[in-house]
């Protein structure tokens, strides 16, 4: 187990690591006094993690300090996440999935529309329900490294997007955030995840940010080029079921079929 799923650990662990020192670095540059990350390991889930995290432990003073500090994190495991996959998926195979398999005593990882296009560009085209992907330890890396991105980018309260769309829009998104946040309390009808993460918002890191005094300075140039880009970007690598038992898989939900849709409009263009 150690000699073939070491590039798993490696990684994601690389990919931890440079999320946290995106944030780490802004700030100790704008001398806002942060911790060294902290690793959550979490043996007995399904990837072994439960992420890392930076402590900053003093207000940060402006909206240019609080864009570069919260974006720095997504945008190094995005980019580490993304070469991870691509290596991973071409060191990955097909296999056909036997005719009649009992599914229900496997886990699952879902797709978002990057992974399912990637995947389909370098393995494929395949049919989903005749094959699947044999994944490499590295392609499942940055499959979980992506995964942990667009929870970073959820755009409520002291999350990473959070922060981006507060810097982004000011004040004036507490106009909608509360109706966003409604919106994504859908995704819970569909995936157990989601129900938790909607009450860790909710409850602990909260729907709104905090004020910051300068609010109403508007980000220009390079900054807001990259907030946008994040932030559709989390469009493509959310993934709506992350981590599904075999009996949830062929299980009818809404936005299935919606993606399934999109898959097969876009697929044929």
């Amino acid at each position: 187990m150690l000699s073939s799923e070491w590039p798993y650990s490696v990684g994601l662990i690389v990919i931890l690591f440079f999320h946290e020192m995106g944030h780490y670095l802004p700030a100790r540059y704008y001398g806002v006094k942060a911790t060294l990350p902290y690793f959550i390991p979490f043996p007995l889930g399904p990837i072994g993690t439960m992420g890392a995290v930076i402590q900053i432990k003093e207000r940060i003073p402006d909206k240019l300090k609080l864009f570069d500090i919260g974006i720095g994190g997504p945008i190094a495991s995005f980019l580490l996440s993304i070469i991870a996959w691509v290596i991973g998926i071409f060191l990955s195979k097909l296999m056909v999935i036997p005719e009649g398999m009992d599914k229900s005593q496997f886990l699952f990882f879902g797709d978002s529309l990057f992974t399912y296009w990637s995947g389909q560009l370098i393995l494929g085209p395949y049919d989903t329900n005749l094959f699947d992907i044999s994944i490499h330890p590295l392609a499942k890396a940055g499959w979980v490294g992506l995964l942990i991105t667009a929870i970073n980018l959820l755009p409520f309260g002291q999350l990473d997007g959070g922060h981006v769309i507060y810097a982004l829009f000011g004040e004036r998104y507490r106009n909608w955030i509360h109706w966003l946040f409604l919106g994504f309390i859908f995704f819970t009808l569909l995936n157990f995840t989601w129900l938790i993460w909607s009450f860790l918002i909710f409850y602990l890191l909260k729907v709104e940010h905090p004020f910051v005094p300068d609010s109403q300075v508007e980000l220009r140039g390079v900054r807001r080029f990259l907030g946008y880009f994040m932030l559709i970007a989390l469009a493509f690598i959310f993934v709506p079921r992350p981590i599904m038992m075999g009996n949830e898989i062929d299980s009818p939900t809404l936005l299935r079929d919606i993606l399934t849709i999109l898959k097969n409009t876009i697929g044929g263009v």
